[in-house]
C-alpha cells in the first residue's frame, strides 16, 4: 500500500513537472502528504515535513487563486505564503537562539554535532574549542535574524539562499536528515521570485 502510493505521488510529481500545474494533482499531493504524516502519527521530522506541507499548501493556495481570479495573483498568493513561512522560519530560529545562552555561547552546537550520525566530535575537533563554537553559533544566529532582509533585493535572496543551501546540506552531512535539505531548497525559487517583487 505504501508503495503504490508513493509511486502515485512520483507520477503526479513527474505529470506536474512536465505537464504544468493542476488542481488534481496539487490537491493529491497536498492530500496524500497530510495522510502520510497522520500514518506516521505526525512525526514532524525537524521541521522539513511542516516546510514540505508549506510548499504543498502555497502551491495548492498559487492553484485555487489561479482558477479563480488567474494566474497572476494565484501565483503571487501561492509564492508569499511559501516566502514568509519560510523566511519567517529562519528568522524564529535565529531569535530563539538568540535567547538561549547556550547557542550565544557555542556550547548548544558541540552537544548538537556530539550527537551526529557520524559520532561525537574528536576530542581536537575544531568546534571543541570554545571560541570557535561560539563564532559558529553566532554565524547562524546572526545569518538567522537577517533572515528577513533577503527580501530586500533578488540578489540578496540569492546570496541568503546559497548559505541557506550550505547550511541545509551541512545539517544533511551531519545528521542525515535528507529531507531537511530538499523541504527547504523547494521554498528557494519563491523568495528569490518575492524578493524581485519588491
Amino acid at each position: 500500500m505504501f508503495s503504490s502510493l508513493l509511486a502515485l505521488r512520483l507520477i503526479a510529481l513527474l505529470s506536474l513537472a512536465t505537464q504544468g500545474s493542476h488542481l488534481l494533482n496539487i490537491g493529491f499531493l497536498f492530500i496524500s502528504n497530510l495522510a502520510l504524516l497522520i500514518r506516521w502519527r505526525g512525526a514532524f521530522n525537524g521541521g522539513s515535513d511542516f516546510m514540505t506541507l508549506v510548499v504543498l499548501t502555497g502551491l495548492l493556495i498559487a492553484q485555487i487563486v489561479s482558477d479563480l481570479a488567474g494566474p497572476d495573483l494565484g501565483w503571487r498568493a501561492g509564492f508569499w505564503y511559501i516566502t514568509i513561512q519560510s523566511i519567517t522560519s529562519y528568522f524564529m530560529s535565529g531569535s530563539v537562539k538568540l535567547l538561549r545562552r547556550e547557542w550565544r555561547n557555542g556550547h548548544a552546537m558541540t552537544i548538537f554535532l556530539n550527537a551526529a550520525i557520524h559520532g561525537p566530535l574528536s576530542k581536537d575537533h575544531w568546534l571543541r574549542k570554545p571560541w570557535l563554537a561560539a563564532l559558529g553559533s553566532w554565524a547562524f544566529i546572526v545569518w538567522e535574524c537577517l533572515a528577513p532582509l533577503a527580501l530586500l533585493d533578488a540578489r540578496l535572496a540569492v546570496v541568503f539562499c546559497l548559505i541557506a543551501a550550505v547550511f541545509h546540506f551541512l545539517v544533511f552531512w551531519f545528521f542525515g536528515l535528507n529531507r531537511f535539505f530538499w523541504a527547504w531548497m523547494a521554498t528557494f525559487p519563491a523568495i528569490i521570485w518575492c524578493a524581485g517583487q519588491i
